[in-house]
């Protein structure tokens, strides 16, 4: 083959790898965003989690992998559950006021594999990113010192096991849970660590009892 063949070939190449990366980067920005969860602010991608609604949701994730018995949890004045299984993210809704869209008022983000019985499949860990780099191989006295500027407090063993009792989906009910807490601005933040398998369980943002929506 000739210097002009071979020129032609060098050129059909470069045009065919040219093609092969735009539509890698077209398919890189078709892909659903990471959750990036800011636990300072209490931001999920740059949205308090206070004020992401059911369309905020399926914006930033697409649909829910399920939705817990909506009808009768509010009539029985509790909130509906937005569950992404494979996100390891839990949304906890209630109505502020009368016509108003539904909000989140707690968020829990499972670092380990967790069964969910009502759903009927497992909260997969959470693969996005959390402030500090947040992970289930934390202790609690990472926790202490990372964010010591909070005063990280445990809660009594008692009201431990009630909050993890709360959520029903603990990865075993004979585990025993220490929970560390930081009462942020606005919000609280729970630690759930999993003593027996020495895990970071799970991290939840909840608004105060006070500002909390009443059920109607």
């Amino acid at each position: 083959m000739g210097s002009k063949g071979k020129s032609a070939g060098a050129a059909w190449a470069l045009i065919w790898l040219g093609c092969l990366l735009a539509l890698g980067v077209h398919a890189e920005n078709a892909a659903p965003e990471v959750a990036i969860v800011n636990l300072y602010r209490g931001e999920i991608n740059g949205t308090r989690f206070s004020a992401m609604t059911v369309e905020t949701m399926r914006s930033m994730f697409g649909p829910p992998s399920a939705i817990e018995d909506p009808e009768k949890r509010r009539q029985e004045g509790q909130g509906t559950h937005m569950q992404y299984h494979t996100l390891g993210i839990s949304f906890e809704m209630q109505q502020p006021r009368e016509q108003s869209p539904l909000q989140c008022w707690r968020v829990r983000i499972y670092l380990t594999k967790t069964w969910d019985a009502k759903a009927g499949m497992f909260f997969l860990p959470f693969p996005g990113r959390l402030s500090k780099q947040v992970s289930q191989d934390w202790t609690p006295q990472r926790i202490e010192t990372e964010f010591r500027q909070w005063e990280p407090k445990s809660d009594p063993q008692a009201q431990a096991a009630a909050l993890v009792h709360e959520d029903q989906r603990a990865p075993a009910v004979q585990e025993t849970y220490r929970v560390l807490y930081l009462d942020m601005v606005d919000f609280r933040i729970d630690f759930f660590y999993a003593q027996t398998a020495q895990r970071l369980h799970a991290i939840q943002l909840t608004l105060p009892r006070t500002v909390t929506p009443a059920p109607r």
